[in-house]
């Protein structure tokens, strides 16, 4: 059984929690009413006036002039996220934690129905326990989230991870939305399949299709869809009858690390922006070197004044080199194509992997580059 406790607006909830006075204002966080840069979270008001993630603070007030702005405190958000981790920890050994509380979440579901509200997220793997001593189980939970955190979980219960997170995205604060293992698909069928990691274009198409809802897509045959959109459909298709089992990540968070920024202007002159890549590639390494990590898969996303750009690849070989991370860093800048100014950009590093032994691998560094033309 898996329990997925959600925490809507969870920045926001964060400030009113530090603030009594910010209770009944409307909140913007990440700077103020007239920068272009997209805005950082919300609060549930400022989402009712038609905000969304990855707006601009600019944007933001126009659709939501009563706002109160204020800057992110990102460390305070990461210090109560460690809060309800040590809560939850002591009902479950496994708990894996989901940052989707702001809109640079590195995270296909920061696009999805999961990260609308801009949650902090969680779920815990409750084992063999049968559902209904596990409703008392997390009930007792839910009261102890509120007693020492003073935040309002909505929770999600049912066999499966996917199921469980999507009751809990629909659930009430306060409360708990338990689904049985026979009701699952049935709970899903009228869900929207914006539930799904599947990718604008792909959304588009099963729209184009009349497919909305993950029953509708549950109802296609496995068949048609793969020759519709080939075998990546497969994985989503499965969430969709309340069957697939995945396994929890109890600690993503090193998983990864990045480095980004925001820049007061449009950056137009590719040699500022590739100094600034080239110190965040010798931070990384050095952080990699310091902690005994290498990294497999690097990311780089460029927010320019027409749309968010991003170029990303898989090494065969991890690394921790600087050089290394530097050249590979270079060859993704120079994917982009650009036609406009950069508002902001940032680089992650992930599948971070102990650097305990050097693994053997039958392809040279050179094809890194061969592999970017193709990304």
């Amino acid at each position: 059984m898996i329990a997925c406790v959600n925490l809507p607006y969870f920045a926001a909830a964060v400030e009113r929690r530090s603030d009594d006075k910010l209770k009944q204002k409307p909140l913007a966080i990440g700077g103020h009413s007239w920068e272009a840069r997209p805005v950082y979270a919300f609060s549930q008001e400022v989402a009712h006036r038609g905000v969304s993630p990855g707006m601009s603070l600019r944007l933001v007030n126009v659709l939501s002039p009563e706002s109160h702005f204020l800057p992110a405190a990102k460390p305070q958000y990461g210090r109560v996220s460690a809060e309800v981790v040590d809560v939850l920890t002591d009902f479950s050994d496994t708990v894996e934690p989901q940052e989707l509380w702001h809109s640079f979440a590195d995270s296909d579901l920061r696009q999805t129905a999961h990260g609308r509200t801009l949650p902090a997220r969680y779920c815990l793997d409750l084992d063999s326990l049968p559902l209904a001593e596990a409703r008392s189980f997390v009930g007792e939970l839910g009261k102890q989230m509120r007693a020492k955190t003073q935040l309002a979980p909505a929770i999600g219960l049912a066999q499966n991870k996917f199921t469980a997170q999507v009751a809990a995205a629909v659930a009430r604060p306060n409360h708990l939305l338990p689904v049985a293992t026979d009701n699952q698909a049935d709970f899903l069928a009228n869900r929207s399949i914006e539930f799904l990691s599947l990718g604008k274009e792909t959304l588009r198409r099963l729209r184009l299709l009349g497919i909305r809802t993950l029953g509708q897509l549950a109802a296609m045959p496995i068949t048609a869809l793969k020759e519709q959109f080939g075998a990546e459909i497969e994985p989503a298709y499965r969430l969709t009858q309340g069957e697939a089992v995945e396994a929890l990540q109890p600690d993503p968070k090193k998983q990864q690390e990045a480095r980004s920024h925001w820049f007061e202007d449009p950056i137009e002159d590719g040699q500022v922006l590739t100094a600034v890549l080239r110190q965040w590639a010798d931070e990384l390494a050095t952080l990699l070197q310091k902690s005994g990590f290498q990294a497999r898969t690097l990311s780089l996303t460029l927010n320019c004044e027409a749309d968010p750009q991003t170029e990303s690849v898989t090494l065969h070989q991890p690394t921790m080199e600087t050089e290394r991370l530097t050249a590979v860093v270079q060859e993704l800048f120079a994917c982009f194509d650009l036609t406009s100014g950069v508002l902001g950009m940032s680089l992650a590093i992930g599948d971070l992997l102990p650097a305990t032994a050097r693994q053997l691998t039958f392809f040279p560094d050179t094809a890194v580059s061969a592999q970017l033309q193709h990304t």
